[in-house]
């Protein structure tokens, strides 16, 4: 078992990537956490906030074909 204050060297090879890969993890979910939110200040559709809502009430429901999603929201043009 590995512990805080257990050695590298005494580490096996699975311990070792195990600490590496916690270590990564969190370091790439504190850079992530620095990043501005790329949907900050948009607004949803009437016609997609009315689709989200649908899909919250009924959570048995599978989801939308593309092609159905895509004339519901207007863009199959």
């Amino acid at each position: 078992m590995v512990t805080n204050t257990t050695p590298i060297k005494d580490m096996t090879r699975n311990e070792l990537k195990s600490l590496m890969r916690d270590l990564l993890q969190e370091l790439l979910w504190e850079l992530e956490q620095q990043q501005p939110d790329p949907d900050e200040g948009l607004t949803l559709t009437p016609e997609f906030e009315a689709i989200v809502r649908e899909a919250v009430q009924n959570p048995n429901r599978r989801g939308i074909p593309h092609d159905q999603l895509m004339k519901e929201l207007g863009l199959d043009e």
